[in-house]
């Protein structure tokens, strides 16, 4: 072989391993930039989760809250309620002495002798 043929083949060589260098290097830079874009876009996804769960238990609180709030109102309520019914079982009892004592007056007043109107 002559000396041109050994530089030939040297250079072919050369610029084999260059380019098998180069897709080496460049497939690793591709599944790096991969890695990053799938990093940015799992940072992201857990921002609008972590944004998504924050927004969530405010507005869990907001309802504990209100539920507090309409527990206490329903307790009052009750206990109106109760103080009420109290009040019309008495009232009852009140009217049923009253019916008795204007049935009284009018016996007293038919033995009497007075006329009695019914109402």
């Amino acid at each position: 072989m002559t000396p041109e043929m050994w530089i030939a083949l040297i250079a072919l060589a050369g610029t084999v391993a260059g380019g098998a260098f180069t897709y080496r290097t460049s497939k690793a830079t591709t599944t790096i930039e991969q890695s990053k874009v799938d990093a940015a876009a799992y940072d992201r996804a857990k921002q609008i989760y972590e944004s998504a769960l924050q927004t969530l238990e405010e507005q869990l609180e907001r309802v504990r809250t209100r539920l507090d709030t309409v527990t206490h109102q329903l307790a009052q309520e009750q206990d109106s309620s109760a103080g009420m019914r109290a009040q019309i079982q008495a009232l009852r009892g009140q009217i049923a002495d009253l019916e008795r004592t204007v049935a009284d007056l009018r016996l007293q007043l038919s033995r009497a002798g007075i006329p009695v109107e019914e109402t």
